[in-house]
């Protein structure tokens, strides 16, 4: 007898407790039916950006290089110490040792040639030979050491008996036989005394260089 009532009351127990899961398992399906399912969002699509052109690499210029100014370097301050003047140039000596000088011709009662040698200092020369010619460098007409007719001193005639009209000498210093001056052209005429141009006495001095 006590068994069948236990056995009724577990029995009894097992169907409430059965009936209890049953309400929780509508609940469930229940709450399950009534909820508004969540949408999820699509994947939004991004596009790829066109492919872009590589440039071509071009050839540059290097940078020019700029110079650095350094800093200027303190000199050290000169000594006082004298300068040397300077050295003369040197001048190249002149063509002929003698050169001509107080040229010009006057009247007279003959034709001839006359003058004087001098040295650097002015002073009166002897020995120093002067051609006379009938052309420049020319054959030799006359020739005469100054001193002869005097203290530097030379006369050479060309006419001793008046004028010569139209004839010319040119004269010359020689030393070594070689002409040592300048030459010099007189031209001979019968022009009265009056006239400035007249030539009978032709005169010419010769003055050293060196």
């Amino acid at each position: 007898m006590l068994l069948k009532d236990w056995s009724a009351r577990l029995a009894l127990g097992l169907i409430f407790i059965a009936g209890a899961l049953a309400c929780r398992t509508s609940d469930v399906f229940l709450a399950q039916a009534t909820t508004v399912p969540t949408r999820t969002p699509r994947p939004t699509f991004t596009p790829l950006p066109p492919p872009t052109d590589t440039p071509t690499p071009t050839a540059t210029t290097p940078p020019s290089r700029t110079a650095t100014r350094r800093p200027p370097t303190a000199r050290p301050r000169p000594t006082n110490t004298p300068i040397p003047p300077p050295q003369p140039t040197a001048v190249p000596l002149p063509q002929y040792r003698y050169k001509s000088a107080n040229k010009g011709c006057e009247h007279s009662g003959q034709t001839f040639i006359q003058g004087t040698i001098y040295d650097k200092a002015g002073n009166h020369i002897n020995g120093v030979r002067v051609i006379m010619s009938g052309a420049p460098d020319g054959a030799i007409a006359d020739q005469r050491d100054s001193g002869t007719d005097g203290d530097g001193f030379f006369s050479m005639i060309v006419n001793a008996a008046g004028a010569s009209p139209g004839q010319s000498r040119w004269v010359w210093v020689s030393e070594d036989g070689k002409r040592a001056s300048d030459i010099v052209q007189i031209d001979f005429n019968n022009l009265p005394d009056n006239n400035p141009a007249t030539c009978w006495r032709g005169f010419v001095d010769f003055v050293q260089q060196y």
